[in-house]
């Protein structure tokens, strides 16, 4: 583990590719509240239109995510992350763009939410797989924790700032400045100096075969099995509520934007907080046994968010997702360094897209749910059920492996 003073963040190859991952995730925080808000304040749009949102933003994970793996096992992936940012601020642009012309509708919005999720794809395999041939083994888990550190402070900045600029400047002003990150990225990505990337022989199987290989060591391992049907279930539910909470607290709550961006901002401190304790409390306790514990013990604090309202209802909100992005964000932490040491280096790419498809895949069907539920029973009902939904997923976790013993594997 690096001991100095800031650890990773001293070594330059590092630095620059959590400045660049940072002010993206700031980026994208932004855009989270930004996209739902032009379909609220300038497109007039329903729960229903706005819950589409995030549907189309991670569909591509279903369509496209297992091929995208192999994709990135056979490219190199430095290039293939430039190439994703650039096209991700070029959709960007194109939005407030659409606006200020006068000719941005629902399916454009749709459309750009769409396209940005396929680069999305291309960005987040990639990146899992180049981060451990960027930092040493030993310094997997402060990387992860720095960067998970650094995307919880965009969740509290991000949704804040986004709301304030729907306020102050139209909420594409948000979407703007999510495409500049990107650029932003890209330029970090460029000033890399990583040791030149192993080089891949051709695969003798086919593109089916070689989904099939990285599917294969999944199924294999049972722990692995069983943290992806938690992961995937548990976001399933998660990113329903994600998908409602900005129509919930400004129509069903009656708060302000700025407001509601300010306490979905608030609420994601407890991120932080988790990314920052997770390496320390993973020594201390093990890796296995904290991933199951924040697991299994801030789940239920999400019956809390549907209480969200004016005065104690929004103090009730902000603390459930305190304590329930606390949480989840410690467990990703342990997730990401098991992935990240446990399978080899060749098969990363696959195995993170076969991994993903169902975790991210179970999004768009999440958001869809959300959407239903909230035309037909209301946003407050939509959100009790989802609610009820994610406080319970985590308990199988309690019969598996990862709950008898101290720290995960690793690969030999």
């Amino acid at each position: 583990m690096s001991a100095k003073a800031g650890g990773l963040l001293r070594a330059r190859n590092f630095a620059l590719l959590w400045i660049g991952e940072s002010a993206s995730a700031v980026g994208s925080a932004v855009t989270s509240v930004a996209f739902p808000l032009v379909a609220v304040s300038v497109l007039h749009a329903g729960p229903g239109a706005v819950a589409l949102l995030t549907v189309f933003t991670w569909l591509p994970w279903l369509l496209f995510g297992l091929v995208v793996g192999v994709w990135v096992d056979r490219w190199p992936r430095r290039p293939t992350l430039l190439v994703a940012d650039l096209v991700s601020a070029t959709v960007l642009i194109g939005v407030p763009v659409a606006a200020w012309t006068g000719v941005l509708t629902m399916p454009i919005l749709l459309a750009a939410a769409l396209l940005a999720g396929v680069s999305g794809i291309f960005f987040s395999v990639a990146f899992n797989a180049f981060l451990p041939h960027l930092v040493p083994a030993g310094d997997l888990m402060e990387g992860i924790a720095k960067l998970q550190t650094s995307a919880s402070v965009a969740l509290v900045a991000g949704p804040a700032l986004g709301g304030l600029l729907a306020q102050v400047a139209g909420a594409v002003s948000g979407v703007l400045i999510d495409a500049f990150t990107f650029l932003l990225s890209a330029a970090c990505l460029l000033g890399l100096r990583p040791a030149p990337e192993p080089r891949r022989e051709r695969a003798a199987a086919g593109l089916l075969g070689q989904i099939a290989e990285g599917i294969r060591f999944i199924v294999r391992g049972r722990l692995l099995q069983a943290m992806l049907v938690v992961a995937t279930a548990a976001n399933f539910a998660m990113l329903g509520i994600t998908a409602l909470r900005v129509v919930f607290l400004v129509r069903t709550g009656g708060l302000a934007p700025g407001t509601a961006g300010i306490a979905i901002g608030l609420g994601s401190l407890g991120g932080i907080l988790g990314a920052a304790l997770a390496t320390r409390v993973a020594t201390r306790f093990g890796s296995a046994r904290t991933y199951v514990v924040a697991s299994v013990a801030t789940a239920p604090f999400t019956l809390l968010l549907p209480f969200g309202g004016p005065g104690w209802g929004l103090v009730l909100f902000t603390a459930g997702s305190f304590v329930t992005l606390g949480g989840g964000t410690m467990a990703s932490v342990m997730t990401m360094t098991f992935r990240g040491t446990f399978v080899p280096a060749h098969l990363l790419g696959r195995v993170t897209a076969a991994s993903r498809i169902f975790v991210f895949g179970s999004v768009p069907l999440g958001a869809a749910t959300a959407g239903f539920l909230a035309t037909t029973l209301g946003t407050r009902t939509a959100l009790w059920v989802l609610a009820a939904l994610y406080a319970v997923t985590p308990l199988p976790l309690l019969a598996t492996s990862a709950g008898k013993v101290r720290d995960f594997p690793t690969r030999e």
